[in-house]
């Protein structure tokens, strides 16, 4: 994955050169100690290792990170590991835990979080004493007392808002043979947790939220990858009572014994955009499960391939409702099972058709050249409050199609977006020999200069902050060799264009490069 070096990482770091720096191991052997000096708006820095621990906050809100808050190096986030396999106490067993009202300056960056096995948690009426859905012959005349349940085996998040910055959780459970489990990944309770550019994968939980369990809860998920969780019911993420804005997210390859197995909602009100949902499964509702007036809103998402519906309303309870647009729902409005219990809003902009999905890779879920979820979302995102980025950090309004306009993709992808490039940094990108162009900045030309080491078809198009094609520089057969060609500011109508940041694009055979440079007048 990309990732930004974005305002809030500027932010972040000039906090952490003000604040006092604890490093470990070289002033403390282990993060706890660590954080038990630390103050508020301290930064407990932690070089690359794996760290048997299970840490606790304590109520402090400080920034703990890996050498990847320093360097935006993402090597450090799989090379700094916080395992929480050997607890000293084995009730709290969750790796990470923010329970004593962390507000949104308490920040974890960085890390795998991984091998926790949740925090115990008395007379909770969702748990284990209440009902199990799974049928386990260990549990056969047993008799459990009270209601208890193992919660949160990554995170485990109480009454508290933290921060959450590339971060990998995975390998977690919440399970116990006696009691139920509830957020194999994350734990959220009465809490507003942030993440952004976080995967969760390979988590379950014995019954709720193989990868997030959230309960009145209001989390916001930017950039997140959520697979291979499973669970009883939410199998990638379980919502009660909670409202959870998603931007920028994918949702795949998770399993619920029950239902939900990419989402359950109960009395829950999300918002997803621009969200990928495929290739989940479950008993009923594969991609989406709603009960009891639960409310969903999803536009320029992707729903495609769960099984055994994309999206169920469960027949009893108060009604549901969902509502849709611009989107690519598989089976379309008739698809939608809601057991004469809610309301489907069909608006306008949505598809059934195969997204086209590449399939392998790093990024399975991105989209082919030929998808028709490309530039099919909505024409105006006015008032959406989406980030100006995709999932992996490129420029999220892209003209993909190459028909001269830029319009945002459905899911969490935008095909052949150049990296985003905030228009406040004129930091200019060093070139390389295959392609660059020289001066940068300049006024009115430029040169931009390539390299083919074969003879083979050529095309070099400017583009500008927005995604829209301005120029065509160069559409033919080339041969091996170095090429130049001189931009002259001036669009494919011969009209002048504006100050500010352009992309070229150079596309050879199936490779492709982008570059930016800034036209200063």
């Amino acid at each position: 994955m990309k990732f930004l070096f974005s305002v809030f990482f500027f932010i972040v770091f000039v906090s952490f050169l003000a604040a006092t720096i604890i490093n470990i191991p070289d002033d403390y052997p282990t993060i706890q100690e660590g954080i038990d000096v630390a103050i508020d708006s301290d930064t407990v820095l932690v070089q690359p290792d794996t760290y048997y621990e299970n840490i606790n906050y304590n109520g402090k809100n400080i920034t703990v990170a890996s050498l990847f808050l320093t360097t935006q190096d993402t090597i450090y986030i799989s090379q700094t590991i916080i395992n929480g396999s050997q607890p000293s106490n084995p009730d709290s067993a969750s790796v990470v835990t923010f329970c004593s009202g962390e507000d949104s300056t308490a920040v974890l960056i960085g890390f795998t979080i991984t091998g926790g096995s949740g925090t115990l948690v008395w007379m909770n009426w969702l748990g284990g004493g209440i009902f199990f859905y799974h049928t386990d012959p260990s549990l056969e005349n047993v008799t459990i007392s009270g209601n208890t349940s193992f919660n949160g085996g990554g995170i485990y998040c109480y009454a508290s808002s933290p921060s959450l910055e590339n971060v990998t959780i995975s390998g977690n459970t919440a399970y116990h043979e006696l009691f139920s489990g509830a957020g194999g990944g994350i734990y959220c309770e009465w809490s507003s947790l942030s993440l952004k550019n976080v995967t969760i994968s390979g988590n379950s939980a014995f019954y709720y939220g193989g990868g997030i369990y959230c309960w009145v809860s209001s989390p916001s998920l930017l950039n997140v990858t959520i697979s291979g969780n499973s669970g009883g019911v939410g199998g990638g993420i379980y919502c009660w009572m909670s409202n959870s804005s998603l931007l920028n997210v994918t949702i795949s390859g998770n399993s619920a014994s029950s239902n939900g197995g990419g989402i359950l909602c109960w009395d829950s009100s999300p918002s997803l955009e621009n969200v990928t949902i495929s290739g989940n499964s479950g008993g009923e509702g594969g991609g989406i499960y709603c009960l009891d007036n639960s409310n969903t809103l999803l536009i320029n998402s992707i729903l495609w391939n769960d099984t055994p519906q994309e999206v169920y309303f469960h027949q009893d309870g108060g009604p549901n409702s969902i509502t849709i647009s611009y989107s690519d729902i598989q089976g379309g409005e008739d698809g939608i099972v809601t057991n004469n219990n809610g309301t489907v809003n069909w608006l306008e902009g949505n598809i059934d058709e195969d997204p086209l999905f590449v399939g392998t890779g790093e990024h399975p879920y991105s989209l082919l050249e030929d998808s028709p979820c490309i530039d099919a979302g909505i024409p105006d995102t006015t008032g959406l409050n989406l980030p100006p980025w995709d999932i992996i950090g490129n420029l999220r309004i892209w003209d993909g199609d190459g028909d001269g306009i830029a319009i945002i993709d459905m899911g969490a992808y935008e095909y052949e977006a150049p990296p985003y490039v905030d228009v406040s940094d004129f930091q200019l990108s060093i070139a390389v020999f295959q392609l660059y162009n020289y001066p940068n900045p300049f006024n009115p030309t430029t040169t931009i200069n390539y390299s083919l080491k074969e003879n083979t078809k050529v095309s070099l198009n400017i583009y500008n902050i927005k995604g829209q094609k301005v120029k065509q520089l160069v559409s033919e057969q080339l041969s091996a060799g170095q090429h130049s060609v001189v931009w002259n500011g001036k669009d494919d109508n011969g009209k002048s264009v504006s100050s500010g940041i352009y992309f070229y694009k150079l596309k050879v055979s199936d490779f492709q490069k982008v570059r930016k440079m800034i036209l200063l007048r």
